[in-house]
């Protein structure tokens, strides 16, 4: 496994306190690398392109970095929607 590296906050401005993907602020963790504490599994998906284009549209719209983020975000957003998930 590959950890992001360390950093500082307020880095250049004369340092401050040492931080790391374990203890730094949502924000931050997600800057230092993406999807920090994950199970990672692989499916295929097959989709007509026409669902793939609105995929690509959302990725553009909300300037998320991959597929990946849209997808998790669709998918939450759905869920919130349902009364599934909260937050």
């Amino acid at each position: 496994m590959v950890y992001p590296p360390a950093f500082t906050k307020n880095q250049g401005a004369g340092g401050g306190e040492k931080m790391d993907w374990m203890n730094a602020p949502t924000k931050l963790a997600q800057e230092a690398g993406r999807n920090v504490g994950g199970i990672k599994a692989s499916k295929t998906i097959s989709l007509p392109i026409s669902y793939w284009a609105l995929l690509e549209q959302v990725r553009n719209h909300k300037g998320f970095k991959n597929g990946n983020e849209a997808i998790c975000y669709v998918i939450m957003e759905k869920a919130k929607e349902l009364g599934l998930e909260v937050g």
